[in-house]
């Protein structure tokens, strides 16, 4: 085993997922927090605002999407090349890791700017937001670039054993948004503060304000973690001399993963917005209600997608390792610790939904209908995340198939179809999706549940050297 890999970094297996994770898990609450900062920013100009926003954020997620399964690919080989100790092929892989983000965030940056014009109407808006979801959707694409390499280079950082880096970089990119958020989202205005009242200037440029700064901060976060590469000492650390054109080996690896991830990822996000379709018809409260239920939700399930980032570097590097037992004990123990924080989370969440709605919106029936729905979501945010750290595993471990198959089997069959049903046929509101959804998210939970004990998320070769193992 190399002394690269971070199986080891604690003095027991518990600590070794703690100390992985913890960073991880700060990153997101951070990131999770600076989005509700931009919510509530966006929030305070009304309902139509924050619709504006939430008609796109389903598309914003297929896209990430996208970014996500190319780091997923990237980043397994990454681990398991660490666990080999091959740090010649980890190096090969980060090198072409960063040509395929830089490719992948053009291309998308293009496709973004080409349908801009038209989301907002495809997926129903009412005519009252359609300047600024417009607006919105086409600013943000400028910073594809920059939120491609910020999602792979994160994800091979991680691979490598360094979780503090993306943590110190989304710092910096969550500082920037919300300063720019107060500069450009609002007009100039006397603000104060603990007393003293001081001038604030400011463009006036509202939802557009937004998506300035949230383009700019991704911008800074990929190239900052770009120039990381070839400073910082990792097992994975760069020199600018090298080649980085993508290789037909490499990238053959990479798709492996890379491919049902992305199919994944469009099942789930492609759902969304089918979802968002069924919830703009209901009407501009509707989509805002579940905008908000959505943002806060990215609280709950915040150290979900830390565990499961950490899972795909330990589960990777232990079977890269050929330590399959080790990478059962880190599997269970991911899915325990887990719970253990998501219900802490939720418990005064559900208690105090209705104030936490109220600090983003100044609209009755929004807080009166958001209350509902957030309490729905709490009730049921724990075994939606054990999908989410069962992802890592299976991310980490090459079983990719099966976060697929749940994913289209949950989302378009659980959720998709009767939302549809009960909304344009008999004529349900918001809040009977939002308990569709959480009928969806209980049962996924529950397989996930048993296919961990079951083992068989394990690759083959393992799981029959498993078996000559004496009881």
């Amino acid at each position: 085993m190399s002394e690269s890999t971070v199986l080891n970094l604690g003095k027991t297996p518990a600590r070794t997922v703690l100390m992985l994770s913890w960073p991880a898990i700060v990153e997101q609450f951070l990131v999770s927090m600076a989005s509700l900062i931009d919510t509530a920013m966006v929030g305070s100009l009304g309902p139509q605002a924050t619709a504006s926003v939430a008609i796109n954020t389903s598309t914003i997620w297929l896209i990430e999407g996208f970014f996500t399964a190319l780091s997923a690919g990237f980043m397994y080989i990454v681990a398991h090349s660490i666990g080999e100790g091959k740090l010649d092929m980890a190096k090969t892989a980060a090198r072409q890791s960063i040509t395929s983000a830089l490719i992948l965030g053009l291309f998308i940056m293009a496709a973004v700017e080409a349908i801009s014009p038209y989301l907002c109407v495809w997926l129903g808006g009412e005519a009252e937001i359609y300047y600024d979801a417009r607006n919105y959707f086409s600013i943000i694409g400028f910073g594809m670039i920059g939120k491609s390499l910020t999602i792979v280079l994160s994800s091979v950082m991680r691979a490598a054993g360094n979780t503090k880096l993306p943590l110190r970089v989304n710092i910096a990119a969550n500082v920037i948004n919300i300063v720019g958020n107060n500069f450009l989202i609002y007009e100039s205005r006397n603000v104060s503060v603990f007393g003293l009242s001081f001038f604030m200037p400011g463009a006036g440029l509202g939802v557009s304000g937004a998506a300035m700064s949230t383009s700019l901060s991704q911008t800074v976060s990929g190239v900052l973690l770009l120039l990381s590469l070839f400073i910082v000492k990792t097992p994975i650390k760069l020199t600018f001399k090298g080649n980085y054109k993508i290789t037909r080996n490499m990238l053959s690896k990479a798709l492996k993963i890379s491919v049902p991830v992305a199919l994944e990822r469009c099942t789930l996000c492609g759902g969304q917005i089918v979802l968002t379709r069924i919830i703009s018809s209901v009407g501009t409260i509707a989509l805002a209600v579940h905008q908000l239920a959505n943002q806060c939700e990215s609280i709950m399930y915040l150290p979900a997608y830390g565990f499961a980032s950490s899972g795909t570097t330990l589960i990777g590097q232990s079977l890269g390792a050929n330590k399959p037992e080790k990478a059962e004990k880190f599997a269970n123990l991911l899915f325990i610790i887990n719970l253990i924080f998501i219900v802490a989370l939720c418990v005064p969440i559900f208690i105090f939904a209705e104030q936490i709605i109220a600090l983003f919106t100044p609209s009755a029936e929004t807080i009166e209908l958001g209350n509902i729905a957030l309490k729905i979501i709490a009730a049921t945010e724990p075994l939606f995340t054990l999908t989410v750290v069962m992802g890592g595993i299976c991310r980490g471990s090459g079983d990719v198939k099966f976060p697929l198959i749940l994913s289209f089997f949950g989302m378009w069959i659980i959720r998709i179809i009767p939302a549809a049903v009960f909304v344009w046929i008999f004529g349900f509101g918001v809040i009977t999706i939002e308990a569709i959804i959480g009928i969806d998210v209980t049962i996924r939970g529950l397989i996930c549940v048993y296919r961990l004990k079951s083992g068989k998320w394990k690759p083959k070769y393992v799981m029959v050297s498993d078996k000559s193992q004496p009881a």
